[in-house]
């Protein structure tokens, strides 16, 4: 009897103890080569195709052999050997695991995965024709790396801030940093105080204002008749463990009127785009920080750059004025709800324009259904043919109007998911 094999193109993972040549799982690093915590504690990994001799053995499973004879007495069993309570323990982290086969993986883009409990991120880097395994986690702000794509050079990039990795987990890329590297040296933040703190950026000023408000003032622009002043103000009401309720509003001293003249839900189309992708993103950075403890964040996060700033100025008011975490009074353990499904997660729907466009959707269809009765109730001579043609030609644009009113409705205020490889 052969022995029972399984195809050599499947994805390993493996967790042996450290030895030296281990190749282990990779993790994102910065470009100093900074080694960031082990969000896994010491257990380390390794990618390798393994063969099927290695996977099973050929001694594995193997056929009994016959008795020499039917009249032999069968021989007493054997008694397993009892062993000691903590005398031996089966060691899960030091076990091959098949993670994916092959024939199921894009090569174009990231995949997440899990093994035992840990996420990671499987993807092909075309510079060594290899499939690589990272933790899925970027080390500038823990967001997912299997959210995001491959780059025109084979790199790994970040879909957040763009940061990109090879091979070997080496930061080769940051868009808001130098070509030569971040400086090292202060953020530009300025009076950090229990009631909030406020930065220069060069394209103006970020203030924070405790608990929940957060504006950033522009630069005035030059004009011919007036200075054009901007700002935006986003206020972030906390309303439970993992939810949150935001308010934003733009306030300017110039085209005002269009504010009085388009509808609110208009602005709201264009800023669901950014919002989408930042608000998961986020949730899930949220609950990362949770596991390293919000006073542990700089040892999780690396934010060498002059943009992380503002980032870095909330988490210092955060842990010094508020204890690393918001005072529920009692009604709430702290502790973060499980994640909702993406669908809902990214609900964008706005209750009072979906309504009316629903209706106004139905009335163009009714009037178009009523026009077509006219024309067809007056073609006797009751109308006149042209009448007849001006209103067959209405009937239709009505319903071509509201199949593209129904596409739109449908694009914009239901959910749609997307992959930021093909973004």
């Amino acid at each position: 009897m052969e022995a029972l094999t399984i195809s050599s193109s499947v994805l390993s993972l493996n967790f042996p103890a450290a030895s030296p040549g281990d190749t282990h799982i990779s993790k994102p690093k910065s470009p100093n080569f900074r080694c960031f915590p082990e969000p896994i504690s010491s257990f380390r990994g390794r990618l390798t195709h393994r063969s099927k001799s290695k996977l099973f053995p050929s001694n594995a499973i193997s056929s009994p052999s016959p008795p020499s004879s039917v009249s032999a007495e069968p021989s007493p069993p054997e008694i397993e050997e009892e062993v000691a309570v903590g005398e031996e323990k089966f060691d899960w982290y030091a076990q091959w695991y098949p993670v994916m086969p092959l024939c199921d993986l894009d090569k174009r883009v990231p995949h997440a995965k899990k093994v035992l409990g840990i996420d990671v991120v499987v993807w092909w880097d075309r510079n060594e024709n290899a499939w690589k395994v990272f933790d899925d986690m970027c080390p500038h702000r823990l967001a997912p790396l299997s959210e995001g794509r491959i780059d025109q050079s084979g790199r790994l990039q970040c879909v957040y801030h763009g940061w990109c990795f090879d091979g070997s987990g080496n930061c080769k890329l940051i868009p808001q940093a130098p070509l030569d590297g971040p400086p090292v040296k202060s953020l530009a933040l300025k009076k950090l105080d229990m009631d909030g703190f406020y930065g220069k950026l060069d394209m103006g000023i970020g203030q924070f204002t405790a608990p929940c408000i957060f504006s950033l003032r522009t630069n005035p622009t030059p004009s011919p008749s007036t200075q054009r002043r901007m700002a935006l103000v986003f206020i972030c009401i906390p309303v439970s463990p993992g939810y949150s309720r935001l308010i934003w509003a733009f306030p300017r001293n110039f085209g005002v009127w269009l504010d009085k003249i388009i509808p609110r839900w208009m602005f709201h189309v264009p800023q669901n785009l950014i919002l989408d992708s930042d608000l998961y993103l986020l949730h899930l950075e949220e609950r990362k920080i949770k596991e390293f403890g919000p006073t542990n964040w700089q040892k999780a996060c690396f934010v060498p750059t002059k943009s992380d700033a503002l980032v870095v100025g909330f988490r210092r008011w955060f842990n010094k004025y508020a204890g690393g975490e918001v005072d529920w009074r009692g009604k709430y353990s702290g502790d973060l709800p499980p994640t909702p499904p993406r669908e809902q997660l990214l609900d964008r729907s706005c209750s009072k324009a979906h309504k009316s466009l629903n209706a106004l959707e139905t009335i163009l269809q009714v009037v178009a259904v009523g026009l077509v009765c006219v024309v067809a109730a007056t073609m006797q001579g009751a109308m006149s043919t042209a009448a007849r043609t001006g209103l067959a030609i209405l009937a239709t644009a009505c319903f071509a109007a509201s199949r593209l009113l129904a596409h739109f409705v449908h694009k914009n205020f239901r959910y749609h998911d997307y992959n930021h490889a093909f973004v």
